[in-house]
């Protein structure tokens, strides 16, 4: 009984130590698993990081762009001393104004002055001429716009300028 008892007990210890043994390979598994997944986790945050740099830099070209895309059409479309931009009359009756326009630079300021009056900034005569009362009324729809305030037609401005009036006149 003795005999039969020691082979038991040796056969119960071998395989615990299996058994042990199994248990810390599977320790040691998951071990490596945990610092896989750590360091997976360490990547995701950083890729995260470098998906909102690069969205804020794709966010900034394409403003780039559209400032760019928009500064041309504005002088695709007529900026001073631009023929295109001319229109039909050279006089500006529409406002009571018998000034003849006799530059393009004047028709593009008088052109302006219509928008800007027809805006609400002011009365203005569509006389072609940048006075005092034209460069306030650009300067307060610059500022009410939260364009760089030149008090001058500017690209930026013009285009500002165009695309409210758009909206205005579509209203």
């Amino acid at each position: 009984m003795w005999f039969v008892s020691g082979q038991w007990s040796g056969r119960t210890e071998r395989e615990l130590r299996e058994q042990l043994s199994t248990l810390t390979q599977s320790q040691m598994q998951l071990l490596h698993e945990r610092e896989m997944a750590e360091a997976a986790g360490n990547d995701v945050a950083s890729l995260q990081s470098q998906i909102a740099s690069l969205r804020k830099e794709f966010d900034d070209l394409s403003q780039q762009r559209d400032r760019m895309q928009a500064e041309r059409r504005a002088a695709g479309a007529g900026g001073p001393g631009n023929v295109a931009a001319k229109p039909d009359h050279d006089s500006v009756t529409e406002t009571g104004s018998t000034t003849t326009l006799d530059h393009p630079e004047k028709v593009f300021v008088a052109t302006a002055q219509k928008a800007l009056t027809k805006l609400g900034y002011g009365p203005l005569s569509a006389d072609g001429v940048m006075g005092p009362g034209t460069r306030r009324a650009i300067e307060e729809f610059q500022y009410k716009n939260g364009l760089p305030v030149t008090k001058e037609l500017d690209t930026a401005t013009l285009q500002r300028l165009g695309e409210v009036d758009s909206v205005a006149a579509a209203d």
